[in-house]
């Protein structure tokens, strides 16, 4: 007999009984209509929360080795959050266990693992943020005085590989958690989603989908039956003995015209990663509506048509309960600050150190402007060799040299800790070969674009401070 639990992992509502209860507006369209439930047993596993257990994140070994497969819905729109509590179920389930998450974050950009932020998005568009959806109201509830203030975007590196992807409330991320063994193959979880979507289309009214060579989810183009178009891709981390595949579904995303702009690097062309860089592909959504209540129906009856796929595909016959093996997991995890392993995860997806400076080393050329051109090398996020080639003159400071005069003058060379490129290489260039240089001001401009600094405290570990 199992000990009693804590009520961490603890759903205080059903699911369906939520939606019954909530207050909606009318529907426009008939595609988006779906039927309220009650919060009973159904036949498609759903539990009363008599049935609930309790119990502890900490306990997940014990429970995934007693219970498999399990369900999790992460509840909240943080993708510090969610990334955290992911990784952790990830790296404290049982080897033997079968795992399927989702999850919706707010607006944010994630990068790979081995990735460059500088080369994979246009950081100051992402500080400068988006407008929101709605506008907001200000005062005392008063809708007449509202305002469209823009909302920076989170930029993340997650702990897997894989290319950069844009996150919102119109993009369900999945991700199924299975044993790394000989039968583990890259393409099975999103050839499950396409099976468990297909019988939508008619519903939704979107084309053909399948898995492409990059295991990625393609729709077929209406207006152009040799076009496929990207609606879910893809990234993986394999352990030892665990293998994660998550994935990235653009069912109804209000940002679509935004995303390659986001994702526009200006410093594409000046840079040389040694890292992974994105593959660029057209994107789609599946079934796009601008209307948020029936956004959220769209999600609902996709996330139910994958998990009932999943429950066929490895459920082996058994009952589905809210509580039991279908899990309502949000932030009061991480208010309850009991668990040292996911809160230090969690902490560490936040740090500058975690997010720039894991980047690998990479080159940057500024290209010729004026007969001026600039080149560096940065490490972790910091610049460790300098060359600026002016006219017919030559000036390097290689890495040693570098260190140097930044030791003895007591500043830094981290590419956050500059914000003006124009005194930052000439004070370099004087300090090192006591020459008076002043490199062209638009070649300055150029560079501050790719690498705007970030004034403040930098962010670490509380552990660091």
């Amino acid at each position: 007999m199992r000990k009693a639990l804590s009520p961490l992992l603890y759903s205080s509502r059903c699911l369906l009984a939520s939606r019954a209860t909530a207050k909606t507006r009318p529907h426009t369209s008939q595609a988006f209509a779906h039927q309220q439930q009650p919060c009973r047993t159904t036949t498609a596993g759903f539990a009363t929360t008599q049935h609930l257990r309790r119990w502890d994140l900490s306990e997940v070994l014990r429970v995934t080795e007693e219970t498999s497969p399990l369900i999790f819905h992460l509840t909240s729109d943080n993708p510090y959050h969610n990334l955290s509590l992911e990784h952790y179920i990830l790296t404290n389930s049982h080897p033997s266990s079968t795992i399927l998450l989702f999850y919706t974050n707010r607006p944010c950009v994630v990068i790979g693992r081995n990735q460059n932020p500088w080369l994979e998005t246009d950081i100051q568009k992402l500080r400068d943020g988006l407008e929101p959806e709605e506008p907001v109201p200000l005062g005392s509830g008063i809708w007449g005085n509202e305002t469209t203030q823009r909302n920076p975007i989170d930029l993340i590196r997650r702990r897997s590989g894989g290319g950069t992807v844009f996150h919102d409330n119109g993009n369900l991320n999945y991700s199924v958690i299975v044993p790394n063994n000989k039968s583990f193959k890259r393409s099975t979880q999103a050839e499950m989603v396409v099976r468990a979507l297909t019988p939508l289309a008619p519903r939704y009214g979107f084309s053909d989908l399948q898995v492409n060579d990059r295991n990625d989810i393609v729709m077929k183009a209406k207006d152009n039956a040799l076009q496929w178009l990207k609606v879910s891709g893809s990234a993986y981390k394999l352990t030892k003995g665990r293998a994660l595949h998550h994935g990235t579904l653009l069912f109804s995303s209000p940002n679509l015209s935004n995303i390659s702009n986001l994702l526009r690097s200006p410093g594409r062309g000046f840079i040389e990663a040694k890292g992974v860089e994105s593959v660029r592909s057209h994107v789609a959504n599946l079934a796009w509506t601008s209307d948020l209540q029936q956004r959220k129906q769209v999600k609902e009856v996709m996330t139910k048509a994958i998990v009932q796929q999943f429950w066929e595909t490895y459920g082996n016959n058994q009952r589905r309960k809210v509580g039991h093996n279908e899990i309502f997991l949000g932030s009061e995890v991480f208010q309850a600050m009991n668990n040292p392993s996911l809160t230090k995860g969690l902490e560490e997806l936040q740090t500058d150190l975690w997010l720039y400076e894991g980047t690998p080393r990479f080159d940057f050329a500024s290209g010729a402007m004026e007969g001026t051109e600039v080149k560096f090398q940065a490490n972790h996020g910091a610049v460790v060799s300098l060359t600026v080639e002016h006219h017919d003159k030559q000036y390097t400071i290689d890495e040693a040299a570098l260190r140097s005069v930044s030791d003895q003058n007591g500043h830094g060379s981290k590419l956050l800790g500059i914000f003006d490129w124009y005194n930052f290489i000439s004070a370099r260039v004087q300090e090192a070969t006591n020459t008076h240089l002043r490199i062209p001001r638009t070649l300055a401009r150029r560079i501050d674009a790719i690498f705007p600094g970030v004034r403040g405290t930098p962010r670490k570990l509380k552990s660091d401070s």
